[in-house]
């Protein structure tokens, strides 16, 4: 089963939820108990490490000459 983030405007908390693939859109309680939490979109990253072991985004890492990225993020 997957889980699933949610954003609950009464306690402006996000929290996770694990439910079945056909509950996704349904309405989730958080832990405080308010029972209109909304489905938010997940972030992830995926990060690949070169010899020397430092983490680079996957796809060659060309973002992150000299540490720094083009995001504005430090990959050292």
């Amino acid at each position: 089963m997957p889980i699933y983030e949610y954003y609950c405007a009464d306690c402006q908390e996000k929290f996770e939820v694990l439910r079945p693939l056909h509950r996704i859109d349904d309405p989730a309680s958080c832990p405080s108990g308010h029972r209109q939490g909304q489905r938010v979109l997940s972030v992830f990253a995926a990060l690949s490490r070169e010899e020397g072991g430092e983490a680079l985004p996957l796809g060659g890492g060309a973002c992150c000459a000299g540490g720094q990225c083009s995001c504005g993020a430090s990959h050292n």
